[in-house]
């Protein structure tokens, strides 16, 4: 009896361990390997093998040693999961904001937890501490005890370190780094280089290099400046170069980390060589306008914690999902469960009691309209190829480069499973946005086959002015994309839900959180109201998602942002008869202008480029 209650409690994941195991022999990693200083090689082949159950934190530590990013995933947690990353979430947005005390409190009140034997939880709190004692200027010596401790929790050898043959995390390259500046000696530029060629040689997605490579960078372009090796030619070219490649990488993914930082790096560098005077103008006009974009919507100008290697996105407690998802198709807790489990069960599940059975689990979440996977991505796959095709559909999808996505498209679909209710949604809505894209079919159409998509997973229309309702990111954007061919009546009425859908995540400071689809939804959202005529509302929604996405570091959407601004604004303008100034507009243009180029958006820096031309 006593073991039963235990596997209700927590049961393995077949769909990790098999995912798991998949990643790590395609690349060629073994078990030694991956399991160094986080468990031992036959725990971790039980866990591959479906024998033991893992939590998040540990599935979040293996994915990212094998370089796939966490935040790429929707996620489902379970009851202890969850309020694990309640206890996180609290703490990083303290640290976020600088509110010193409350994070100790917070940090204070998650080590009060069971941590003796919890390595990740220990190794989480130390370096919250840490970020904590910088903002509060503390001793060096206190700062550098505090990531000796974390790192030596997962890398104990951290003093004969053999970067060749070790397989870590970026959070793990963070703390390596973190220590080996605050116990600095005269090889620190070194072990950056080292650390340096690690991550650009390792199997870690864009991602996940994008958000560690530029801090690496910048911590040894920084102790570069400090010493005396600019003297030297040849330190100023391979300062330049690995400053470029840390910049190139931030375009490509549309990412900020440490933008500003290397920049003004790159800057110094062009000083010292007294060359490229062309793009050493272009550098000082971006620096420029980063530090004006920052200070107009109150970020901070310069990087200031590593919260962002931690963030994680679209996160909820299953019960609640179940809870929430059963209300909104009307449903009793007798009415979902029968035939699968006693209804106890489930009342039991929806009030973060116990845990539900994956068998159990599984066949409710699919009377739901929803696949049982604890983390997913808008497509339910194992494979990491498919995951890297949709990644790049998205990015053509955006680029209007309709003949290659229909290519990548193509591949997918051979790659699918479509007897899955969400890959037929995703292959459904993808078909029908690049239609409509080539203006193939009319609007009702349109219409229809978003509905269609979207009855894959949610047959119901008995949400919309609930209190509590539970979409996944697929879901949500297919609502979103119907509105705009939408009559009056109907789009006030779905402009309204979305609003107040993520007003939610607002009132609650979670925005971060699911940031993604906040900032896909509410442009569409504000480009509505706007050509609705209420300017500016529209111009105020605009403003702040450019806060938001400018607080994570995400750059892709600020040149359209700014551009929607300015023109609801000059909209508004028109209807109080008053002309504004053409430089204003002419100015506000131009900063678009040089943020597409950066970031190589090339149809929208064409469609500023003739609007400058109207101005």
């Amino acid at each position: 009896m006593k073991q039963d209650t235990q596997k209700a409690l927590r049961e393995s994941d077949p769909a990790f361990a098999s995912f798991l195991q998949r990643v790590r022999k395609e690349r060629n990693i073994y078990l030694e390997q991956l399991a160094e200083g986080l468990m031992s090689a036959s725990q971790l082949a039980r866990i591959e093998k479906g024998q033991r159950p893992v939590h998040k934190n540990m599935r979040d530590r293996l994915l990212g040693r094998l370089g796939i990013a966490s935040d790429l995933y929707e996620n489902l947690l379970d009851i202890d999961d969850y309020r694990t990353w309640e206890c996180q979430r609290n703490i990083m947005l303290a640290v976020e904001q600088q509110e010193t005390i409350k994070a100790q409190q917070f940090i204070a009140e998650y080590g009060r937890q069971k941590l003796s034997k919890d390595n990740l939880k220990q190794q989480f709190c130390l370096v919250m501490k840490a970020e904590v004692l910088k903002q509060q200027k503390a001793d060096l010596l206190e700062i550098g005890a505090c990531y000796e401790q974390a790192v030596k929790l997962t890398v104990p050898d951290i003093e004969q370190l053999n970067l060749g043959k070790s397989l870590l995390s970026i959070q793990e390259v963070n703390m390596i780094l973190e220590y080996e500046f605050y116990h600095k000696d005269e090889k620190f530029l070194q072990k950056c280089a080292a650390l340096m060629t690690y991550v650009s040689d390792s199997v870690y997605d864009e991602l996940s290099k994008v958000k560690i490579y530029p801090k690496i960078v910048y911590y040894y372009l920084r102790e570069v400046f400090s010493g005396s090796v600019l003297s030297s030619p040849e330190w100023v070219e391979e300062s330049l170069q690995v400053c470029n490649c840390a910049i190139e990488m931030l375009r490509n993914t549309g990412r900020a980390f440490y933008l500003i930082e290397l920049l003004e790096a790159k800057c110094k560098l062009f000083e010292i060589i007294e060359t490229n005077q062309e793009e050493y103008i272009e550098n000082t006009e971006l620096i420029e306008l980063f530090r004006k974009l920052y200070c107009e919507y109150d970020v901070p100008v310069y990087m200031q914690d590593c919260v962002y290697l931690y963030r994680q996105r679209w996160v909820f407690y299953i019960g609640d999902v179940l809870r929430i998802r059963r209300k909104m198709y009307g449903l009793t807790q007798e009415e979902l469960c029968k035939g699968i489990c006693v209804p106890k069960t489930l009342r039991r599940t929806e009030r973060m009691k116990r845990n539900m059975q994956q068998n159990m689990l599984g066949a409710v979440m699919r009377r739901l309209g929803l696949s049982k996977e604890y983390q997913r991505t808008w497509l339910v796959t194992n494979d990491q190829d498919v995951v890297k095709l949709s990644e790049d559909l998205a990015i053509c999808r955006n680029n209007l480069e309709v003949e290659r996505a229909r290519c990548l498209l193509s591949q997918i679909e051979k790659k699918i499973s479509f007897e899955i209710p969400e890959n037929r949604q995703y292959f459904i809505e993808a078909e029908n946005s690049l239609d409509w894209m080539e203006r193939k079919i009319r609007k009702e159409e349109f219409v229809a086959r978003e509905e269609e998509a979207l009855r894959c997973t949610l047959d119901s229309e008995k949400f919309m002015n609930m209190d509590e309702i539970y979409l996944t990111e697929m879901e949500l954007s297919c609502i979103c994309k119907s509105i705009k061919v939408l009559d009056m009546v109907e789009k006030k009425k779905y402009i309204e839900f979305l609003l107040r859908y993520f007003k939610q995540y607002e009132n609650k400071r979670e925005l971060s959180d699911f940031v993604v689809m906040y900032e896909f939804v509410m442009i569409c959202m504000a480009s509505e109201i706007g050509n609705m005529g209420n300017y500016q509302a529209a111009a105020n929604i605009d403003m702040k998602v450019l806060r938001e996405i400018l607080r994570c570091r995400r750059i892709w959407s600020v040149s359209n942002l700014i551009y929607d601004i300015i023109w609801n604004q000059r909209e508004q303008e028109k209807c109080i008869n008053f002309q504004g100034e053409k430089e204003i507009m002419t100015e506000r243009l131009q900063e678009c202008i040089i943020l597409s180029h950066f970031y190589r958006q090339k149809h929208i820096e064409k469609f500023l480029c003739e609007k400058m031309n109207q101005v």
